[in-house]
Order: C-alpha cells, then sequence, then structure tokens
C-alpha cells in the first residue's frame, strides 16, 4: 500500500490514559473463593484512550499534537514519557490534582481475567489556551472516553473542518457538524435507544442520526460483523470484517479512528478508507492487549 502520512498534521483532543499489563501465571485456585491465585511475572505500561490513538497515528507517520489531561503523579509522568518516546507533542497535555486514568488488567495464560480502573472524572476541565489554531491542522481528532476533557463548555469553539470522532456520549448531537463519527453497535443502539439487529435499521438509525447532527458519515464498527458506513444523500456501504482466531479487541477502535482518519485525509475517498481501517483493525485484534499495527505491516496490505 503506497500511502504517506507524513505531511499530515494532526490535533487529538481527548481522554488520556495509562495502561498496565500484569503477565502472570497460576498453579492453584484460591481456598477463599473459584478464582485462581495469580503470581505476577511481568509488567509493563502502554498509553490508552486518546494515549492510543495517539501512538498509533505517530507509528503510521503522521505529525501529532495533543491536548487533555494527564494527573501530576508518576502514572502522568510515565504516560508522558511514553508518547513523548514517539515523538508526539505533549505541550498542550495539562496537569491536574486528579489522578491519571488507569486501566490495570491482568492476564493469565494469554487471557484477560480482571481490570481494575483507576479514575476520576472532571467534567469542567477547559484548556488554558480556547484561541487555539486549529487551520494549521490537516484533521482534528476528537478521542471521546467521556472522563471529562469533551464538555460542553470549551468543545462548541471549536471551528474546523475534517473533525473526526470515536464517541462515547449517548446523546450524538453533541458532536454536531463533525465530519465522521465511529461509533460501535452498542454506542449507535445506546444513542437511538433503538435495538439493531440488522442493516436495514442500521441504515435508518445512522440517516436520521446524520440529518439531526448535521455529520456527513458515520463509520458503524460491528465487530465480527465488519463496519457499515452512512453517508448524506443514501450513501451506504457494508464492508465485510476479516476472519480472526481468537480475537484481543482492546484499543481496536482506537486503530480504526486513527486510520481511517489518517486515509480520508490523503484520499478524500470514504469508502477507500474504511477499507483500509477495517484491514488494520483486523491485524490489531491478532494482537494482545492494547497494540498498533508498524509502518512495515501498513505498507504489506494490498489490494487498495
Amino acid at each position: 500500500m503506497i500511502l504517506n502520512f507524513n505531511n499530515i498534521n494532526v490535533l487529538l483532543i481527548g481522554d488520556f490514559m495509562i495502561d498496565q499489563y500484569v503477565l502472570c501465571n497460576s498453579t492453584r485456585m484460591s481456598p477463599e473463593a473459584p478464582v485462581p491465585v495469580l503470581n505476577p511475572e511481568e509488567t509493563y505500561f502502554t498509553p490508552g484512550g486518546a494515549g492510543n490513538v495517539a501512538i498509533n497515528l505517530s507509528e503510521l507517520g503522521a505529525r501529532v499534537t495533543c491536548i487533555g489531561t494527564v494527573g501530576s503523579d508518576k502514572n502522568g509522568k510515565k504516560l508522558k514519557n511514553l508518547l513523548l518516546q514517539k515523538n508526539i507533542n505533549v505541550e498542550n497535555l495539562y496537569e491536574t490534582d486528579l489522578p491519571t486514568t488507569l486501566k490495570k488488567r491482568y492476564y493469565l495464560k494469554g487471557k484477560q481475567v480482571l481490570r481494575v480502573d483507576i479514575e476520576e472524572i472532571n467534567e469542567h476541565w477547559s484548556p488554558k489556551n480556547l484561541d487555539f489554531d486549529y487551520d494549521k491542522y490537516d484533521i482534528i481528532v476528537l478521542s471521546d472516553y467521556n472522563k471529562g476533557v469533551l464538555n460542553n463548555q470549551w468543545f462548541s469553539k471549536i471551528k474546523a473542518k475534517n473533525i473526526f470522532v470515536d464517541p462515547k456520549k449517548d446523546d450524538f448531537s453533541f458532536y454536531s457538524n463533525a465530519t465522521i463519527i465511529t461509533p460501535n453497535l452498542n454506542e449507535l443502539q445506546r444513542a437511538a435507544n433503538t435495538e439493531i439487529n440488522n442493516n436495514d435499521t442500521l441504515v435508518k438509525v445512522c440517516q436520521s442520526m446524520i440529518k439531526n447532527s448535521n455529520l456527513e458519515y458515520i463509520l458503524a464498527k460491528k465487530g465480527d460483523k465488519g463496519i457499515s458506513i452512512i453517508g448524506r444523500d443514501k450513501f451506504v456501504k457494508h464492508i465485510d470484517s476479516y476472519k480472526v482466531n481468537d480475537p484481543d479487541v482492546t484499543g481496536a477502535g482506537d486503530t480504526v479512528i486513527a486510520v481511517f482518519s489518517l486515509s480520508f485525509a490523503k484520499t478524500n475517498d470514504v469508502e477507500k478508507s474504511a477499507r483500509i481501517a477495517n484491514a488494520v483493525a483486523a491485524l490489531v485484534v491478532e494482537k494482545k492487549g492494547t497494540a498498533f499495527v508498524t509502518l512495515e505491516e501498513f505498507k504489506s496490505l494490498k489490494n487498495f
């Protein structure tokens, strides 16, 4: 695949967090409860949430600037350092008195058996500089995990083209005027308050949301059922998934928004961009934990 993203400037706004992985073994069950006694063997950290989006963007060559928060704690410093190692601009990752959001996952024999989250949500946060020069960026990516960074106090001030959103809020009108949003089926069902069990219902729901929130497209992530793109003027495309044995979907949505937004910025072709994102996501879910696709893996993809 010949797509070069080196000249693309990305502004990434969202909820930055850090993921901790504890790889364990176990030789016995607990006498206190029907659970295994875990013996940690290896621990490592990776950027999570919007941080994982940043890594996915940077690994493909984009120049990434971040806006968000971290805690003034050791996890916040660790997260910033991990991003800096990938040449990601963290000057606008502001420290707060709240702890850095941490997702701690325990794995046993390659399977996640426990997750512990540490977080506090600040719904009144806003960046120090509201007059940010959005025009100098080719695309703006909003990675919303509903942890407080994206809120109505300042979000409505963003005036730019090519805004791509990975949504988490139940009311998609919050993202009005965005170019494309990339919800999964559960997020769509909550936002529409409607059960979506076939493509016809999916299309009707998305067409209504596009009209009501002035969106250009909705890219619906359907897990092992693939991806659907619904747009204005009755645009509809359904893309089948790739077969993956024993998938780990941790962070797959981060990969989709990163790859799709870069591909769209380069090609302005929504279907081609979705097909590329779909293929890259299949590579990522073959890996364990929060993962990304390397530039070499991306270049090896064909048929686009």
